[in-house]
């Protein structure tokens, strides 16, 4: 329960901004499925996604790369979200890609655009997603709030 609730703050947090700066992108959370290639080989569940080219979209996934992507890392995902997915969402051409290492209580956040070195902050304070200029300003207290009810 604990670590959906974390999607489903980030979610609100997300669609909260784009309905109220008149938006056109569609946030989603896990169970989410992405098919980041043309081929069944490359399925991915981010747990938090914003995808803005709605043609993309059909009844049963995402087609392509998503606007930007959130990973949570777990013990059994840590390995997977830090090595192979980033690999995979950049070769894919996901605009954005932050994982958050509740372990750690670190943000790293790719967004290539500038180039392929992360900025690192830590688990508090607001960071603004690169895909909105940092207007989407994600209040990572509220996170760490959830992070650390989980470990209890």
């Amino acid at each position: 329960y604990g670590c959906r609730s974390r999607f489903i703050l980030l979610y609100v947090m997300i669609q909260s901004f784009i309905e109220k700066n008149g938006g056109n992108c569609l946030p989603l959370y896990a169970p989410a499925d992405v098919r980041l290639d043309c081929d069944d080989k490359t399925m991915v569940q981010p747990d938090v996604l914003i995808l803005c080219d709605d043609s993309k979209r059909t009844k049963r996934y995402i087609m392509g790369a998503p606007d930007f992507c959130l990973e949570v890392l777990s013990r059994s995902t840590r390995r997977k979200d830090c090595i192979k997915k980033l690999q995979k969402y950049t070769d894919a051409g996901v605009k954005e890609y932050w994982i958050i290492d509740p372990h750690s209580r670190t943000l790293f956040v790719y967004h290539w655009k500038d180039d392929y070195t992360p900025h690192i902050y830590p688990l508090n304070g607001k960071v603004g997603l690169a895909l909105y200029d940092e207007r989407l300003q994600i209040d990572l207290d509220a996170i760490t709030e959830l992070i650390v009810d989980d470990e209890r």
